[in-house]
């Protein structure tokens, strides 16, 4: 069993208000983190700044170890109250997933200390596999006072999961949209609604 954790500890500056609680399509962005989630792993952790803002939830919400770390705190917070070996992460802004590409992550993580999907050339670190293994990576680079959440990696084994890989079972990279403005929210809104909506 693997641990899933959603973090929403982002301030969300650019969108301007808590994009964790925007709503696309009559729900939640981290509604559809959590239910996605729960299909594939036990528990379901929610990483937070602020504890008090989800206290709505039916998650468990877990406050981040060390405060304003970013991504990277999020993650290290995850896996250090991870009762399992594994978590998989993924952020409160990326509304759609792929359980195939989660699937195909767990299939080829032996041997390995993380799981990253590459798109466009670029790390994807916040739709990714992360063993327990990473902590002291992970420790290592915050108290440097970095937040880079890549950085780490070069201390740790890392399967890059392949575009031509994930695309056979993701072909239209639905799993690695995110929201980071409003407008992205529109368009999103815009190219998913059917005909008469």
């Amino acid at each position: 069993m693997i641990t899933g954790a959603v973090l929403a500890g982002g301030k969300s500056r650019r969108y301007g208000r808590n994009k964790a609680l925007e709503e696309l399509r009559g729900k939640r962005l981290i509604d559809y983190g959590l239910e996605a989630l729960r299909s594939l792993c036990d528990p379901v952790f929610v990483v937070v700044n602020d504890a008090s803002i989800y206290r709505h939830l039916e998650a468990t919400v877990i406050q981040d170890i060390l405060p304003e770390q970013g991504p990277l705190g999020g993650i290290h917070t995850s896996l250090l109250f991870s009762p399992n070996e594994w978590v998989l992460v993924r952020a409160t802004d990326m509304p759609f997933f792929s359980p195939g590409v989660a699937s195909l992550m767990c299939e080829v993580k032996e041997g390995y200390d993380a799981v990253v999907p590459e798109c466009n050339g670029l790390f994807e670190p916040l739709l990714a596999l992360y063993h327990r293994r990473c902590i002291p990576s992970v420790a290592a680079v915050l108290e440097k006072g970095e937040r880079k959440t890549t950085r780490f990696y070069e201390k740790v084994r890392v399967r890059t999961l392949r575009e031509e890989e994930w695309r056979a079972l993701d072909p239209e990279g639905l799993s690695f949209i995110n929201v980071n403005t409003l407008e992205d929210m529109e368009k999103i809104e815009w190219s998913f609604m059917k005909p008469g909506d």
